[in-house]
């Protein structure tokens, strides 16, 4: 078995928020691995899939980084609602 399998964790298209949560979770200790921001940087994309950036994580690590990206929506769906 490869010890270094990563999982996708989510799908973003904002650049932005892909490098908050990759900055969240690496405060934790994860490692993260962005796919394909490069495009969406490049030129400027917002929609569609050339837009899309993949969340990686290790397979070793994903259960905990499903736990701090659910508390992470969680308060941000909170803060829209004040």
């Amino acid at each position: 078995m490869v010890e270094h399998e990563l999982e996708k964790l989510i799908v973003l298209n904002n650049p932005t928020e892909a490098e908050l949560l990759r900055g969240l979770l690496e405060a934790q200790g994860i490692q993260v691995m962005l796919s394909k921001e490069a495009a969406a940087t490049v030129y400027g994309l917002t929609a569609g899939a050339f837009s899309e950036i993949e969340v990686f994580v290790p397979k070793s690590q994903a259960a905990q980084a499903k736990e701090i990206l659910d508390e992470y929506f969680h308060t941000e769906k909170e803060k829209g609602e004040d």
